[in-house]
């Protein structure tokens, strides 16, 4: 046998998560795999005890399963089963075994092959031929893991006794190498004793799905010494002491819980009264002088007492300190349960709990609030503590840390619902419109008091309980009822209505209703109503008023019309019969006499003109605002035409680029073109005069612009040209009306757009002004 089995050796571990810890990551198994912390010879040596094939198969192949995925040497041993019943059952559970074994990480054995090698069992020869495996299995694979049918020593002549001290011996080949050895025993196949101490040489055993530290397992020195029954016996005692401990550990958590469970449930005790139990409660499961409940900040390094279990010489609720002065840092640093039972090994010795308040433990827990300040919930005392806190412990002051986060939470929660109630019943009581909630049977359930007033109520108990439709007018009572109901099915919608008051008051109202989910599951209908009448008087006088302007228009559109006729008849004649005087008598006129005819002459065709273009500044007024689309290209072409003689006169240049669809009224639109295409060529001194209409695409307008090479405008004149009669030039060879610019404004404001004019004296102008785009499919 290799020496350094026998005396126990170690070998190095390159993977600490190979063997037994590995078995942690299986879900096959369940229970602890740490050793036992007062084994100092556990090892990666497991028994599995079963009773049937299935509850074989259920731990083997998983067993094996996982060594494979690991990347490790598999060996199986068999006796018990042939070597096809072991090859179905790793298939049957999703084990690849024709490419395992093919690739060399499985190997399956019988018992010739291996523990009867030579012939017959040797302990020392199984445990060098395991060794070897071990060393084998090291030069290409992670680690061994190894199993065997026990069985075979039942068949052979060697006494068990040889098995039972190789299964002893095997503790020391086992520990700390890169090996894992199972070993199946048949417990209808054993007698009892050799299944006890099977049991007494494992340090685990795999039992069902369960892998079980060995509290009865015997190292390799105590099995096979000569003391073995004074070690049974102070094993089995200390096995009954620890149970018993671990019992009366048990009965006391429950305890503790169960008293925790009572203090939260209680619906009799207020939240201090709650906190004081808990203080108590603590103070005693953990063995600490007092319990507190601090407000904490830790970005601006903030502690502050709000409650405490007891008088302190130094703590009492409003007691402010940096939080870095007090022990609440183990808590809040890692925001969960933290404690200090050593301030000196731990480095809380320079602080002022320490220092001035003579604090020398501490347990708490941090407790994180949303909407408040966070907490602090923990415990001290002024003795020291002997031994750190436990894992349970900080785990139970966790649990209260829980309920008090719970129950902070929930008075903000409930705080913040009082304070929206009170505020919402304020809005309710104080609303100048009526707030009602109604059944879908028509019964008035509330009515705030704006609406108790609206139906000339005295009280609430005068209308609620009674039948709403009873409120309305006859005419709109079928139609309240329809909404009523379209409402509590769970429509939202709008509806005007005329009540009738308890006095016989009429009122026309507006209501926006809503469907109310009662707590009884049922529905209902809220509202919040108006009363419109004024409102409704008011657009019925407004309707009449508009209706009188749309007839005084008409009548003075028809004026117009009228007095255009009448006016420009006599002016016509007066200089037709001014211009056959002047022919009949030219040559008995003096100079003077023929100048007095021009100047009448021309005044009275100043004045057809003038009342022309009133007539025209009229009709923009009265025009209906109906639009259509208007092909740009189209308008310039009328223009053109009309304006041809005063376009071949002068000789001028009309350049247009290609002009978009707007929407607007096609005879106003020719009147703006006209009058600024007409304009830019009458101003103009330049040989020939020219004028450039163009067109730019904006996000949801056209901007055009008439530019034109004339005499431009003087800057301080650009700001009133468009008013009306504010002629551009006042000079006699002028004849402008000064109603024009202020026609064109009047049609681009007519068709929402806006107008304006860059200009400088002597360059020329360029009037540029919006329109509407045409609506795209």
């Amino acid at each position: 046998m290799n020496k350094s089995v026998e005396e126990g050796t170690q070998r190095t571990v390159s993977d600490a998560q190979h063997g037994l810890k590995a078995l942690r990551q299986s879900l096959a198994f369940t229970g602890p795999v740490e050793p036992p912390s007062d084994h100092e010879h556990t090892n990666d040596h497991l028994a599995l005890i079963y009773e049937n094939r299935d509850e074989q198969f259920a731990a083997v192949v998983p067993y094996i399963r996982q060594g494979l995925e690991r990347g490790e040497r598999c060996v199986y041993i068999t006796n018990e089963n042939s070597r096809e019943t072991v090859v179905e059952a790793m298939q049957s559970r999703g084990i690849d075994v024709d490419d395992a074994l093919e690739s060399g990480a499985l190997s399956i054995h019988d018992e010739q092959e291996t523990y009867l090698r030579n012939g017959s069992f040797d302990p020392e020869d199984t445990l060098a031929f395991l060794d070897d495996a071990i060393t084998e299995a090291a030069e290409e694979y992670e680690a061994l893991r190894v199993t065997g049918e026990m069985t075979f020593i039942l068949d052979d002549d060697a006494p068990v006794d040889d098995l039972l001290k190789c299964e002893s011996k095997a503790n020391y080949l086992f520990r700390d190498v890169n090996g894992m050895a199972l070993c199946q025993y048949n417990r209808n196949r054993f007698q009892p004793e050799v299944i006890r101490d099977v049991i007494n040489t494992h340090p685990h055993l795999i039992h069902g799905n369960r892998v079980s530290h060995n509290s009865y397992y015997s190292p390799p020195s105590e099995f096979l010494g000569p003391e073995r029954p004074a070690r049974e016996v102070e094993r089995m005692l200390g096995t009954l002491r620890e149970q018993t401990d671990a019992k009366a550990e048990l009965e006391g958590r429950q305890r503790r819980a169960n008293r925790l469970n009572e203090v939260i449930a209680s619906s009799d005790q207020t939240f201090e009264e709650k906190l004081q139990a808990l203080f108590e409660l603590g103070c005693d499961r953990f063995d600490l002088e007092l319990g507190a409940l601090a407000r904490v900040d830790t970005e601006d390094d903030w502690f502050e007492v709000e409650l405490i279990s007891d008088e302190h010489e130094h703590f009492e609720p409003g007691v402010e300190l940096p939080l870095s002065q007090t022990y609440c840092t183990a808590a809040t640093e890692i925001k969960a349960a933290g404690s200090v039972s050593d301030p000196h090994g731990e480095g809380y010795d320079d602080i002022t709990v320490y220092q001035e308040f003579g604090i020398r433990a501490y347990l708490g827990t941090y407790v994180e609030l949303s909407g408040d300040a966070d907490r602090t919930f923990f415990f001290v005392t002024s003795e020291p503590r002997e031994h750190g806190f436990s894992d349970d412990e900080h785990a139970f002051i966790e649990s209260m840390g829980q309920w008090v986060k719970y129950e902070l939470e929930r008075r903000l929660r409930e705080q913040e619902l009082h304070e929206r109630t009170e505020h919402l019943s304020a809005l309710v009581e104080t609303t100048p419109e009526c707030i009602k909630t109604v059944a879908p049977d028509g019964t008035l359930l509330q009515m705030n008091p704006a609406g108790l007033e609206m139906v000339e109520a005295d009280s609430e108990s005068d209308v609620t309980g009674e039948c709403v439709y009873n409120l309305i007018a006859p005419e709109h009572r079928e139609k309240f009822r329809e909404f009523n109901e379209e409402i509590c099915r769970g429509e939202h919608g709008t509806l005007e209505f005329d009540i009738v008051g308890l006095d016989g008051t009429r009122r026309h109202m507006e209501t926006h209703a809503a469907p109310l989910r009662r707590p009884d599951g049922t529905s209902a209908h809220v509202a919040l109503t108006r009363d419109i009448t004024e409102q409704v008087a008011r657009e019925a006088e407004l309707e009449r008023t508009i209706y009188q302007l749309q007839q005084s228009n008409n009548r003075l559109q028809q004026f117009a019309y009228a007095a255009s006729h009448d006016l420009q008849e006599p002016l016509r004649m007066i200089s037709s019969y001014l211009q056959l005087l002047e022919n009949r008598y030219r040559d008995e006129l003096d100079e003077d006499a023929k100048d007095y005819i021009d100047f009448a002459v021309d005044g009275a065709d100043r004045m057809r003109l003038m009342v022309d273009d009133l007539l025209a500044f009229s009709r923009i007024e009265q025009a209906d605002g109906e639009f259509e689309p208007v092909e740009g290209d189209a308008v310039i072409e009328r223009v053109t035409a009309d304006l041809r003689m005063q376009i071949e006169e002068s000789g001028a240049e009309i350049v247009t680029h290609s002009l978009p669809t707007v929407v607007g009224d096609r005879k106003q639109l020719d009147q703006l073109f006209n009058n600024l295409i007409s304009n830019a060529i009458k101003y103009n001194d330049s040989d020939p005069p020219s004028v450039e209409i163009t067109a730019e695409e904006r996000t949801d307008h056209w901007q055009f612009s008439v530019t034109d090479n004339g005499i431009g405008i003087d800057p301080d004149s650009t700001e009133r040209i468009f008013e009306v009669f504010k002629r551009l030039h006042r000079d006699d060879e002028s004849p402008g009306t000064g109603i024009g610019l202020s026609l064109c404004q009047e049609i681009v404001e007519n068709h929402a757009g806006k107008i304006w004019v860059d200009s400088t004296p002597g360059e020329g102008s360029t009037f540029s002004f919006t329109l509407s785009k045409q609506p795209t499919n």
